[in-house]
């Protein structure tokens, strides 16, 4: 089940919810905890827990002071939450006036009114040193009363720092933080500061510092299906660590909007998803002043590791005031440093997800790549079933508007031209509507009525199959058959071989694949009696789906020579290049001659990257198509073929597992650097693979 997660701010949540929700970090929550346990009243394990933004350091802090609450073994501590943001603390004696204000907020509810009238009391005093002391004697007393030691969480130190103008604050917390045993400090920054790193500043050595790391794989599943409800491949939540760079508020949002799809429909629909999230990207973007911004802005553009001097240039800044504001973007934990040397840093942005949102909304010609870099991870990390490449087929490959054009400009045309247009956004649900519509407007009784509803019935039944519903398609396109099956004029013959060809799609999907090898060979069959012209998207649609059958019938080199049949007939077909249908028959026929441990030929990938070009996408198979001949080449004399291709801005990950096996610098974004090392583990496997089997086959 599915736990209550907030927006962005687990603040807002009870302590069972908080206790429920808590599914990483659990080392750190552990060590802090111990630290607690172990304290006595003479010494104060104060801890500084330190994390980019969204690392869950709220998350944390909010776990140790509901274990506090919860544990009898903790009952000698009380914790006083301050809020993520302490705007109002500028001085030493408004920070122990906040804990007073806090404590009155979270105090025992007997108490709260005489602490509410203190701290109203203590708001009038003007003298900062006296406010402080004041404040931490009324702290005190209610430590001493409740025979108890006030546990301080505060977030943001590293901010509230900045904020403070007095240059000995750090000097007039240390005194009692360090002399008053009943004050135990556990704060959160987002980054290093110089009053914990520099030995001549008063919170030197203070600290115990924790330093919150991105989340693996494992603790990315763990939240994954935490939040999201349900259970998930780790193989899929990958991608997900990938993008986010592991950060649990980004992988939250993803969770929460993902959790009822599919991994490819969440890939699929990235921008659309995240658009829902727009106000937290945009919130964390106008709270940024505005040099901060064009620096932040300029490092999205980037998109890679960059130097000082390479932000600056592209933000239109000199290099000192570039340099300044990085500083502050590092402090924020906006910006992360990222390799590079002492006196060439390389800077990254923190979130990535806002990094990739920002360049698909920008689109301005990187968000191109963005896309083909989310494609490629759908090929990489969701290993494609025939199935899934007979629905992409009709997806790709089906033209819905062909069907349609046949009927004119009368309502029931401009209404199917309506849902074909709806369908192609991915508004399903409104397609289908339409579809329907046509249906009861122009069903029985209506004179020439019945193509409008047969292209109607054909196109929503194909739209079926792509939503998981094959079993109504069936139906559906049984309906069609039921009346054009035998017609021998044109719309009517396209009509019915087109109904053949979906429902043999929608009993493939259902594993029904000798209903489905009949309904496709019902369907060529009628091709050759008919004088019709069948559009060629059809008729190769129609050798292509009978041809991954045939595979899953088990009968290999049947499934080969209908490929090769379809390719030699229609495979320079610039439409069927352009709508990926060649594309789709080549990657079938490279996975089907690597199940006999062979690869496609040169002139074959060639041709598969030139189609992929003409095509504009990475489509499901891909990834599984290349890689054997890839791994069976030199990396060199890959490298080259694929630098050289037309499709090598779509296989930027490929390109770059290349160039890391071979010694080569690459500048690219993270992420595309982390796919390019899970392509090296699947380029190993596959040389593995391939030199076993060459033993097998010279052994005696």
């Amino acid at each position: 089940m599915a736990v209550a997660v907030k927006k962005y701010n687990p603040g807002f949540l009870s302590d069972d919810e908080i206790v429920a929700s808590f599914c990483v970090r659990t080392a750190e929550f552990d060590t802090l905890v111990e630290s607690l346990r172990e304290c006595d009243a003479s010494s104060s394990p104060h801890s500084l827990v330190i994390g980019p933004r969204g690392s869950g350091k709220t998350h944390l802090l909010l776990r140790v002071a509901a274990e506090v609450r919860r544990n009898p073994v903790l009952s000698g501590l009380f914790p006083v939450s301050f809020a993520e943001e302490s705007y109002e603390v500028t001085t030493c004696g408004e920070f122990w006036l906040e804990c007073l204000g806090r404590l009155a907020d979270q105090g025992p509810s007997e108490e709260r009114d005489n602490l509410r009238l203190t701290y109203d009391e203590l708001r009038t005093v003007t003298d900062d040193q006296s406010l402080a002391d004041r404040c931490i004697g009324s702290l005190l007393d209610f430590a001493d009363r409740h025979e108890t030691r006030l546990l301080l969480l505060v977030e943001n130190l590293n901010m509230l720092f900045n904020d403070i103008s007095d240059p000995d604050v750090g000097w007039r917390l240390r005194q009692p933080l360090q002399t008053e045993p009943r004050f135990i400090l556990l704060g959160s920054a987002t980054s290093r500061f110089d009053e914990i790193d520099n030995p001549d500043h008063a919170l030197y050595d203070l600290f115990r510092i924790i330093t919150l790391h991105p989340l693996d794989t494992a603790e990315c599943h763990a939240l994954w299906q935490s939040i999201a409800g349900r259970c998930s491949t780790t193989e899929a939540v990958r991608p997900l660590e990938i993008l986010t760079g592991g950060n649990p508020r980004l992988l939250t949002i993803i969770a929460r909007i993902g959790a009822d799809r599919s991994f490819r429909d969440l890939m699929e629909n990235l921008l659309h998803l995240v658009d829902d999230h727009t106000e937290y990207f945009k919130s964390h973007l106008e709270a940024l002043p505005a040099q901060e911004r064009r620096v932040y802005l300029a490092l999205a553009r980037l998109w890679k590791p960059s130097t000082t001097r390479d932000i600056a240039n592209l933000a239109r800044l000199n290099t000192s005031t570039c340099s300044a504001q990085l500083k502050r973007l590092v402090e924020r934990g906006a910006v992360t440093i990222e390799g590079g040397t002492p006196r060439r840093r390389q800077y990254y942005l923190t979130e990535r997800l806002y990094n990739i949102y920002y360049l698909l909304r920008r689109g301005t010609g990187t968000d191109s790549v963005v896309q083909a870099l989310i494609e490629f991870m759908v090929c990489l990390y969701s290993p494609s079933e025939i199935g899934d490449i007979v629905a992409s087929l009709l997806e790709s490959s089906y033209d819905f508007s062909v069907l349609s054009e046949m009927i004119g400009p009368e309502i029931a045309g401009t209404l199917l031209n309506e849902a074909n247009a709806l369908q192609e956004m991915g508004r399903y649900d409104d397609a289908i509507a339409l579809y329907d519509q046509v249906i009861e407007r122009f069903g029985p009784g209506r004179a020439g009525s019945e193509l409008q509803v047969g292209v109607a019935l054909t196109n929503k039944s194909s739209l079926l199959i792509q939503l998981g519903r094959s079993h109504e398609a069936i139906v559906t396109c049984e309906e069609v058959m039921g009346k054009y099956l035998t017609d021998r004029d044109v719309s009517s013959a396209v009509l019915s071989v087109s109904a053949l060809w979906v429902k043999g799609s929608a009993l493939f999907v259902v594993d029904s694949p000798a209903m489905a090898l009949d309904s496709f060979n019902r369907a060529l069959a009628q091709v050759d009696t008919l004088d019709a012209p069948i559009p060629n998207f059809i008729l190769a649609g129609l050798l292509h789906s009978k041809g991954l059958v045939l595979v899953r019938l088990s009968e290999l080199d049947s499934a080969l020579a209908t490929f090769d049949e379809a390719l030699t007939r229609y495979g320079m077909d610039v439409e069927l290049q352009q709508n990926g249908t060649t594309a789709m028959i080549l990657i079938s026929k490279a996975l089907v001659l690597d199940q006999f441990g062979h690869t496609i030929s040169l002139t074959d990938f060639s041709w598969l990257l030139e189609s992929l070009a003409k095509h504009g996408s990475v489509l499901p198979g891909t990834s599984e198509a290349l890689t054997p001949l890839v791994a069976a080449l030199e990396p060199s004399t890959a490298l080259g073929l694929l630098q050289a291709s037309p499709a090598a801005h779509l296989l930027l990950p490929l390109i770059t597992a290349l160039q890391q096996e071979l010694g080569q610098a690459s500048e690219v974004a993270k992420e595309v650097a982390e796919v390019a090392r899970d392509v090296r583990a699947r380029l190993a496997e596959a040389r593995a693979e391939q030199t076993e089997s060459r033993a097998e086959e010279g052994a005696p």
